[in-house]
């Protein structure tokens, strides 16, 4: 497991990482092999592996000599595809990995460590905040992935239209327990087909930032990091909020279910308070701007004050890799030039670097969505936010938990014994098994 988020502040971040010193074996430029081709492999949508590629065709202009092969794939074949590879010990020289999915690879020995080509300026990741880069660190001490793209989730708000009700916004430092009590109040306000508040029972994400509120988090050593007594509050919480019609009901959550963001009840302007990932907003915002039903903002995450985390795509060099120079060159090329950023228009996600953002805000070209996003980003980052590296094994439960809301939204168990089938499986995760 990685650091605690309630000890993740930047200086014990620094302390741990001059503690753990990393692993002697991690080669410097002038130890690793430097012959042959090399493979990219990464993940997302058609536009997002289009922008890639443009990035990678720009470095292979400057590095005529690199025979290149790219990989792109969807999101949920990528995965699989990697294990294949990773247990034939084939994995493409650059591949992409996320802070959900990459610590299978680092503790199964598939990932070169990168602390000796970071050491010697190879790479180099002076501009990327040291809580976001050090998060990022395995607990051997070392650093395996490069993030090169940033996201995080976070309340989304439609002010035009609540205030088009005449219905105050809800304060955006509170709780989710403090928006559903306000969705209740102000849902009389609203049209029989609108609700104040989307149903947030079966999204782990937002669990977790609500378990951060209550001084817990999904996660602890080796079993889950909450109590079954504050995800039996969390399933009760919603089924308060669905019960009083301020959230729709569950035959409407399973209409929605799986459709894209632009087409979500938010997209529609039938929901006054979601939440979401902030590179969705720019979708949502294009389906409401068609029927003009007002505007979305995003806002931190509902963690009731407490510092919220974020979360990472990467670069990694595989461990099989027989051209580890280019490769890092390819990486350090990436995260680095200003010129990317314009490209790839946080398709991957916000740049990691500070001064790429900066550039970016102070770029007229770049969309005032993407500026507001960077200067909420900085804002979390001030507030203590770090990235969330998911333990291995766990990323069924987020269709698990959303399983074990939909018996309970259906009245077909407990919000206890719920919770209980849910922790049973998170533990059974964990332990590997």
């Amino acid at each position: 497991m990685r650091l605690p988020v309630a000890a993740a502040s930047v200086g014990a971040l620094a302390l741990l990482a001059a503690c753990s010193g990393g692993d002697d074996d991690a080669p410097s430029s002038d130890e690793v092999p430097s012959e042959g081709p090399i493979a990219i492999t990464w993940y997302g949508s058609d536009a997002r592996n289009a922008a890639v590629q443009e990035v990678i065709d720009n470095w292979s202009s400057e590095n005529t000599d690199v025979d290149i092969t790219s990989q792109p794939t969807t999101f949920d074949s990528y995965w699989d595809r990697v294990s294949v590879q990773a247990a034939a010990d084939n994995i493409a020289c650059v591949a992409a990995m996320q802070s959900r999915y990459q610590a299978r690879y680092e503790e199964r020995d598939s990932l070169l460590p990168l602390d000796g080509l970071i050491e010697d300026g190879t790479i180099d990741v002076s501009g990327i905040p040291e809580a976001v880069l050090e998060s990022n660190r395995n607990d051997d001490g070392n650093l395996y992935v490069i993030p090169y793209g940033i996201w995080f989730e976070g309340a989304t708000l439609n002010v035009p239209r609540m205030e088009e009700f005449g219905v105050t916004p809800p304060d955006a430092d509170g709780s989710w327990t403090d928006y559903v009590d306000w969705a209740i109040e102000a849902q009389d306000s609203f049209p029989d087909d609108a609700w104040a508040i989307a149903d947030r029972g079966d999204q782990i994400t937002q669990f977790q930032a609500y378990a951060m509120g209550e001084g817990e988090d999904l996660y602890g050593d080796g079993e889950v990091g909450f109590s079954q007594e504050t995800l039996t509050s969390w399933f009760e919480l919603w089924t308060r909020a669905v019960d009083e019609g301020a959230a729709p009901p569950p035959e409407v959550n399973a209409e929605y279910a799986g459709v894209p963001t632009s087409q979500s009840l938010m997209a529609e302007g039938r929901i006054m308070v979601g939440s979401t990932g902030d590179n969705n907003i720019s979708d949502i915002q294009i389906a409401l701007d068609q029927n003009e039903l007002g505007t979305i903002s995003i806002v931190r995450s509902p963690t009731d004050g407490v510092p919220q985390v974020v979360g990472a795509n990467g670069w990694s060099i595989a461990a099989n890799c027989e051209n580890v120079a280019d490769s890092a060159s390819f990486i350090d090329y990436f995260i680095n030039t200003p010129e990317n950023a314009l490209i790839l228009e946080t398709q991957t996600g916000l740049p990691p670097v500070t001064s790429v953002l900066e550039g970016m805000q102070e770029n007229p070209d770049v969309s005032q969505a993407i500026k507001d996003r960077i200067t909420l980003y900085f804002d979390l980052l001030d507030q203590g936010a770090t990235v969330d590296i998911w333990p291995d094994g766990t990323q069924t439960l987020v269709s698990q938990i959303a399983t074990n809301y939909e018996e309970v939204a259906f009245g077909q168990t407990s919000p206890e014994d719920a919770a209980a089938s849910f922790i049973e499986q998170a533990n059974a995760a964990l332990s590997g098994f």
